[in-house]
């Protein structure tokens, strides 16, 4: 009963970041909130989080059914975990960049 209820949790996740995914990458300019940055680092972002869900998904239904999980999941996760990773890292070098230039100008104004 345990397993079972921990494979519905399973699914649940990564339908939820499949949602989240898609929200990313069809409003890349009003993203969820762990991903701001450029609008090709939030599209990479929700373009591996959707990969990602998916992969799990399938191979926690597929793992439901007695079957034995395919290469398609291990591939997916090498494609989405650059992608997710790539685009959190470009998102915190813009955010620094970002706050960099505020603290310039802030810096160069009169007083």
């Amino acid at each position: 009963m345990f397993d079972r209820s921990v494979d519905v949790f399973m699914v649940a996740v990564g339908m939820g970041l499949v949602w989240l995914g898609c929200r990313a990458v069809l409003r890349p300019r009003r993203p969820p909130e762990p991903i701001q940055g450029p609008v090709w680092g939030v599209r990479a972002w929700g373009l591996g989080f959707v990969l990602l869900g998916i992969s799990i998904t399938v191979e926690t239904v597929t793992l439901m059914a007695g079957g034995e999980p395919g290469r398609a999941a291990d591939v997916t996760r090498w494609v989405a975990g650059p992608l997710v990773v790539g685009s959190i890292l470009a998102a915190f070098v813009s955010r620094r960049r970002e706050r960099r230039r505020d603290w310039a100008v802030h810096e160069q104004r009169p007083q």
